[in-house]
């Protein structure tokens, strides 16, 4: 059996499970439900990044500690980035980064507060920072990230179809 489980903050990683079960037909379940998936399950497993961690994904591998792919969503789409998040997160497994979107007025308790004070913290320094670089920050912080698109799972997509 194959299950997609996912772990979301601010509905983003939620839409993009939904959406990934909608074309495979592959059911998603909320990390909060992994006890109703059997243990020989392959699992693809979508977790929110913040400071380069993949959230859930220590959680989730306690159960399935051989993933069958990982997606991480986040803000940043790079090489870089995703060596990165695959060397923090010891992730060996395929992995196919998703685009998230990022919205302050959307995160929840101490995760709205750590980003508050990081902003803070950016208009202090930005002037500090590469001009181009730190502006660009400073206004995803301000006005948000809709990074969100159907058409960000299409590696992940057809890397299922060829490996059925």
């Amino acid at each position: 059996m194959k299950a997609i489980v996912y772990v979301t903050n601010t509905g983003t990683t939620k839409k993009y499970a939904e959406l990934l079960s909608e074309k495979t037909g592959i059911e998603a379940y909320d990390i909060s439900a992994i006890a109703d998936i059997p243990k020989d399950s392959q699992v693809i497993f979508l977790g929110w990044v913040m400071g380069g961690a993949v959230q859930g994904l220590e959680q989730i591998r306690a159960k399935f500690p051989e993933l069958y792919a990982v997606c991480p969503v986040g803000m940043m789409k790079s090489e870089k980035n995703n060596d990165e998040i695959k060397a923090k997160n010891n992730i060996t497994e395929p992995m196919f980064f998703l685009q998230g979107d990022f919205h302050i007025d959307r995160l929840k308790g101490m995760y709205k507060m750590m980003m508050g004070m990081m902003m803070r913290m950016l208009k202090a320094k930005v002037k500090e920072l590469e001009p181009e670089k730190g502006e660009k920050m400073l206004e995803l912080f301000e006005k948000g990230l809709d990074g969100f698109n159907e058409d960000n799972l299409a590696d992940i997509l057809a890397w299922l179809e060829n490996n059925q």
